[in-house]
């Protein structure tokens, strides 16, 4: 049985690899390419990304309300109530991407000023923000159905759909910025507009994967009847869930504030060095999804034994990986960094932080491993709440204190980020491995009726 699911998970894994690189790829392709173009660009493009972080944070707590439920009813075989949740998830994600995309690209300057974005580029940051934010409605259904194939182990179709999707961006970017065409715009606000037409196809293929398939996975759909008691369900798993993930990213656009109050050349050396290590968190994520997907299915199943034993050897395979990754990075980045840029401070700088990243990814990886597990198991008040306290009561007066009063700047905020992983990688191991996980019940029928 555990060569089973040792041969299950890399069957899982591999295609959530590469669909995550490519997701990776897709977020970063702007500024990898806007990097030859020109720093201020990219330093523009980097702020407006905080904000758009954030925004996709808050609707993509539906995803995982509706992700945590699927995974374990894939397991019982109950396609009925998968397609209620199915039905409603959607509904709930165009209603909060409508109010997200309405908000952003009315406000995107005000924002953007709360961040203390330099003065110079305002002007860059509002247009990406905004064409972005015009574009959410994309990316929140290729969110919602790579969720729902997700959950039902179908990841080669996210695979692929995320793999064409980067492949019609990176041509795009290519055109809109080395080339002399400019029938979508040039610099910024063509690159922009390349993400979302990407996007637009994205979605369009997803939605033609999912009819195809529809009768295989949950038989009828109900598009006509609204259910609150569904919605509800959603949203009572999906909002702490979710809640972990945005008060991180909250926390890091306060933070983003106080490193942008050091100058543009800061700003610009936290993006390369986050872009430099970006892998290591991808293959973490790709780890965490993985064994999420078969942790929810045998808690579905009734296997809470096993999910138990399987997430620890996840976990630590995972940190050993992830520190391994991230040191071959570090020695790696003397010839990657100066890809970027030329300025000789910000290539100091930046790999100053990628050595540092060596201490600060395998505490995120257990991070990401221990949040997935719990959530799917149901425990989904815990990761937000040690977020919250630790976050915003620990690391942002930390981050200010050293990093702004007391001078010791990027290199100094960075060491706060070190602590933090690592303080809540602890609290979190300790909570799964008490087990309070086991007593809660996800899909109680009573709740769909």
């Amino acid at each position: 049985m555990e060569t089973n699911r040792t041969t299950t998970f890399k069957a899982l894994f591999i295609p959530i690899l590469v669909e995550q690189l490519f997701i990776l790829l897709l977020q970063n392709m702007d500024i990898l390419m806007l990097s030859q173009y020109s720093d201020e660009s990219v330093a523009a493009v980097g702020l407006a990304n905080q904000l758009i972080i954030v925004a996709t944070m808050v609707y993509g707590f539906i995803n995982i309300g509706t992700t945590i439920q699927l995974t374990q009813l894939s397991g019982a075989n109950n396609k009925e109530q998968s397609g209620k949740i199915i039905c409603q998830s959607i509904y709930l994600n165009l209603l909060f991407t409508m109010i997200l995309t309405i908000g952003m690209s009315f406000f995107s300057g005000n924002l953007l000023t709360l961040i203390q974005t330099p003065s110079g580029l305002m002007i860059e940051s509002t247009t990406y923000l905004t064409i972005i934010a015009i574009g959410f409605f994309f990316q929140s259904i290729m969110g919602v159905f790579s969720s729902i194939f997700k959950s039902f182990s179908m990841v080669k179709i996210v695979m692929n759909v995320t793999v064409l999707t980067n492949i019609i961006n990176i041509i795009l970017n290519y055109l809109v910025l080395f080339t002399p065409f400019s029938l979508i715009g040039e610099g910024v606000f063509g690159v922009a507009i390349a993400t979302n037409i990407s996007r637009l196809i994205g979605a369009i293929l997803m939605v033609a994967y999912f009819i195809f398939h529809k009768k295989g996975l949950v038989g009828v759909l109900n598009w006509k009847k609204i259910e609150l008691g569904v919605m509800k369900k959603i949203l009572v798993l999906g909002i702490p869930s979710a809640g972990e993930h945005v008060s991180y990213n909250l926390s890091q656009l306060v933070i983003t504030g106080f490193i942008a109050s050091l100058g543009a050349a800061a700003v610009t050396s936290k993006i390369y060095a986050q872009t430099t290590t970006s892998i290591v968190f991808t293959c973490s994520m790709a780890i965490s999804q993985a064994s999420q997907i078969l942790i929810g299915k045998l808690i579905g199943g009734e296997e809470k034994d096993k999910a138990y034993y399987f997430s620890l050897l996840t976990l630590k395979n995972g940190i050993f990986l992830s520190t391994a990754f991230t040191v071959l990075i570090a020695l790696l980045s003397f010839g990657i960094v100066p890809f970027f840029t030329s300025n000789e401070d910000i290539i100091k700088l930046t790999i100053q932080l990628v050595f540092l990243s060596v201490f600060w990814e395998s505490a995120r990886t257990a991070n990401v491993i221990l949040v997935s597990a719990l959530n799917v198991a149901g425990d989904v008040k815990y990761p937000v709440l040690i977020s919250v306290l630790v976050m915003w009561v620990f690391v942002i007066p930390l981050s200010f204190v050293i990093g702004v009063w007391l001078g010791y700047g990027l290199v100094g905020i960075w060491i706060v980020f070190i602590l933090d992983e690592w303080l809540r990688a602890f609290l979190l191991y300790i909570r799964w491995k008490k087990g309070n996980w086991r007593k809660i019940s996800v899909i109680d029928v009573k709740a769909y009726s």
